[in-house]
C-alpha cells in the first residue's frame, strides 16, 4: 500500500470512500452518545428503591418480617414489559430475590430464609396491593394475616389551625406521617424534616390568631402516625418534642371517653377511629378510618 493510500485511510478515505467535492463539508462519523445506565438497571434501580421504602417499617423487625412479597408492574406496552422482565432478570430464577434480599438486609430489613418473591405484570390496571406507587405495587404477605390492599385513614382537625381541614392518610404511598408546628423543622441530629400534617406557625401568611389561639403548645416535631403492614393498622409514635421532658404533653381520648397519656419515649400507642390525638393540650385532631 502506497503512502497516499495509507494516507486516506487515516482520515477515513479508503478506496470506496467518495471523496467531498470542492466546498462540502467531511461527514463526521456517527459517535454513539452515553445516556447512562441501560434502561433495564435503571428499572431494576426503581423496583429495589421502591421495596426497600415500603419496607422500612420492618426495620430490625424480624419477628415481624413478611413471609412473601410480591411485586406487581403496570407496563404500557410489551416493549416497556421486556425491559421490566430483564430488569428483575425473570429469566434466572431466583437471582432477582437473592438481590433483593441483601438489599433489604443492608437497611435492617431480614426476611425468613424461606420468604417467597413473584414479580407479576400487568397491562389495564394493577390489582389490589398493600402499597402502590406509580406504576408499581406491592403485595406483603404475612404469616398471620391475608394480604389485600391497606386501609386508608383521615386525620380532621377538631381544635387548632391547620394548613388543611383534614388529611388524608394512603398507607399505598407512604406508612409514616409527622406531625408538628410548621413544615420543617431541624432535628438535634441536623436532618431537615418535612411535617406531612401541618399546624400551622403564628408566621405563616394563612394563621388565624383566634382560629389558632393554642398552635404554640404543639412542637415542631411533637409526633408521627405509622402504619404497621403486618398488623394493618395505625401507631402513634410521640416524637421528643411532644414529651412532658420538652414542656409539652399528647394525649389520646378514646371513643369510650377513656383518656391515655402517650408520654413515653420510643414507645407506640395503638390508634382505632375515633381517637381522638391532642397536642399540647390545645389541638384536637380526629382519626377515623375510611375504607
Amino acid at each position: 500500500m502506497g503512502i497516499l493510500e495509507t494516507v486516506k485511510n487515516l482520515f477515513g478515505f479508503g478506496s470506496s470512500t467518495v471523496l467531498p467535492e470542492e466546498g462540502e463539508s467531511i461527514p463526521k462519523p456517527h459517535q454513539r452518545q452515553q445516556t447512562g445506565p441501560p434502561p433495564a438497571a435503571q428499572r431494576r434501580d426503581q423496583v429495589i428503591r421502591f421495596v426497600i421504602d415500603k419496607l422500612r417499617i420492618y426495620q430490625n423487625e424480624p419477628a415481624n418480617a413478611p413471609v412473601g412479597l410480591q411485586v406487581l408492574v403496570l407496563c404500557g406496552n410489551p416493549e416497556e414489559e421486556e425491559v421490566y422482565r430483564v430488569a428483575v432478570w425473570a429469566s434466572q430464577p431466583g437471582r432477582f430475590q437473592n438481590e433483593l434480599n441483601r438489599q433489604l438486609a443492608d437497611h435492617y430489613v431480614n426476611l425468613p430464609k424461606d420468604w417467597q418473591f413473584e414479580c407479576a405484570f400487568f397491562r389495564e390496571q394493577l390489582p389490589a396491593c398493600t402499597f402502590r406507587e406509580g406504576n408499581l405495587g406491592l403485595v406483603v404477605l404475612d404469616a398471620h394475616r391475608s394480604a389485600g390492599p391497606a386501609r386508608r385513614a383521615r386525620v380532621t382537625v377538631l381544635v387548632g389551625q391547620a394548613e388543611q381541614p383534614a388529611y388524608l392518610l394512603d398507607p399505598e404511598q407512604k406508612t409514616i406521617f409527622y406531625m408538628g408546628r410548621g413544615r420543617t423543622s431541624q432535628t438535634s441530629s441536623g436532618r431537615v424534616r418535612t411535617n406531612d400534617l401541618v399546624i400551622l406557625h403564628e408566621d405563616d401568611p394563612a394563621f388565624d390568631p383566634q382560629i389558632g389561639v393554642g398552635n404554640r403548645a404543639v412542637s415542631r416535631a411533637h409526633a408521627t402516625i405509622q402504619f404497621d403492614p403486618a398488623k394493618r393498622s395505625y401507631r402513634l409514635l410521640v416524637d421528643p418534642g411532644g414529651l412532658p421532658a420538652s414542656g409539652n404533653k399528647t394525649k389520646l381520648i378514646h371513643p369510650n371517653d377513656t383518656i391515655e397519656r402517650a408520654d413515653i419515649a420510643g414507645m407506640t400507642y395503638p390508634l382505632q377511629s375515633g381517637d381522638q390525638i391532642e397536642l399540647g393540650g390545645e389541638v384536637t385532631l380526629l382519626f377515623e378510618l375510611i375504607d
